[in-house]
């Protein structure tokens, strides 16, 4: 009986071992599957994070691309007004120009027109100091 008894309390021993082993193991169990879904939680939240912030980030970019376009479409249209403006003012500038130099040789003709009829008006004024004398030396 004595090795019975030895024998059921070295099966108790064993079966003591066997069930804090067991309980060790389901321990570890329980924190690599705590560490996994932890694990698994933080990396959902690191890549939730990631694609919430690229799109963000995406969008902000378009919201800028887009207004740089409409700015500078208003700036190409800016710089078309003005280039028509310059266009206009070096022709009124041309026709200006044309203008003064018309109206030089036009000041022009208009003073060998007077000097042209002083000339006739000098001759006519020959003329008839010469139809008055006439008539004196007749009488």
């Amino acid at each position: 009986m004595e090795k019975d008894v030895v024998l059921s309390q070295e099966e108790e021993k064993v079966k003591g071992r066997s069930r804090k082993e067991e309980k060790k193991k389901n321990k570890i169990l329980i924190n690599v599957l705590v560490f996994l879904v932890s694990a698994s939680v933080w990396g959902f939240v690191v890549y939730y994070g990631y694609t919430y912030s690229k799109n963000y980030i995406d969008v902000a970019i378009k919201n800028v691309q887009q207004e740089n376009a409409v700015n500078i479409q208003e700036l190409s249209e800016k710089i078309e007004l003005l280039s028509k403006e310059i266009k206009n003012l070096k022709n009124s500038i041309e026709n200006t120009d044309d203008t003064i130099s018309d109206s030089a040789a036009v000041q022009e003709r208009i003073d060998k027109k007077l000097k042209d009829l002083d000339d006739q008006l000098k001759t006519l004024e020959k003329s008839l100091r010469i139809l008055q004398e006439a008539p004196n030396e007749q009488n």
